[in-house]
């Protein structure tokens, strides 16, 4: 597809004799914040782990902006604009939310070892576009009085904001979130689709696995529905909400057994 960033084709991903995602087709529109919904257990984050190149897929093909990154890795999918947070936190504890937000642009580095052992001319000039960088990040997301506290100090709900700030500091191209509202009070998932709109607005496309429904339903252009590691179904947020093999889904309905000959 034209439009399209990202597009996956039959991904699948077995561990053992267990099918997490059996040959799911996903295409996100470049520009849209795309959702990934299902009950527990449908292989929502299993798919995003595909995307970030955290597991493998044991078949399909994966490709971004045109180009096959089917067995590129983690490292080189960050590279190329793929970020991500984590559904379980991912933080340095004892470490400042700057230095914590830094993280995410160290990678990137040009300088090398020697640079930062003999502190070249270059090394000191990338470390202060990170740390203007990193400040920059944390202002966004709300967090710019807290660069200086350590992480494990700051409450539930700013970790949260922290493990974005780490991921949209080197702006990626794609952003994956993963349950970011989990844990969060209506206020805080309130502010955070706000700040997922303003991630959106800056420029970088989102898919958000998420079980709070008002979050993805204000946030979201387009919902994939996964169940039991397939794709139920996939529209609009008004559509999937209409959507009875989804309601099937999340409430438990039996279907009626079909009739022979039918």
């Amino acid at each position: 597809m034209a439009d399209a960033l990202l597009e996956g084709r039959g991904l699948t991903r077995r561990f053992g004799g267990l099918v997490a995602v059996d040959a799911v087709d996903l295409v996100v529109k470049e520009g849209t914040v795309h959702g990934l919904i299902g009950p527990n257990g449908a292989g929502k984050t299993t798919l995003l782990n595909l995307v970030a190149a955290f597991f493998p897929a044991s078949a399909g093909t994966l490709r971004f902006r045109g180009e096959d990154i089917t067995r590129h890795g983690p490292a080189q999918r960050a590279r190329q604009g793929i970020r991500r947070t984590f559904q379980n936190l991912k933080l340095f504890a004892e470490m400042t939310a700057l230095q914590n937000a830094s993280v995410g642009l160290h990678a990137s580095n040009a300088a090398g070892v020697f640079d930062a052992i003999v502190g070249t001319r270059r090394h000191r000039r990338e470390e202060r576009a990170i740390a203007n960088a990193s400040h920059a990040a944390l202002e966004f997301v709300g967090l710019g009085q807290y660069s200086d506290v350590v992480a494990g100090a700051l409450a539930y709900g700013h970790r949260r904001l922290l493990e974005i700030a780490r991921a949209i500091v080197a702006r990626p191209t794609l952003l994956l979130l993963d349950e970011p509202a989990a844990g969060l009070n209506a206020t805080e998932a309130t502010n955070l689709s706000a700040l997922i709109h303003r991630i959106r607005m800056q420029g970088t496309t989102i898919v958000l696995v998420e079980h709070h429904m008002d979050v993805v339903m204000s946030v979201c252009d387009t919902i994939t529905v996964l169940n039991y590691g397939h794709k139920l179904a996939e529209g609009t947020p008004s559509g999937i909400q209409e959507n009875p093999e989804v309601i099937e889904a999340y409430l438990g309905h039996a279907r009626e057994p079909a009739h022979a000959g039918a």
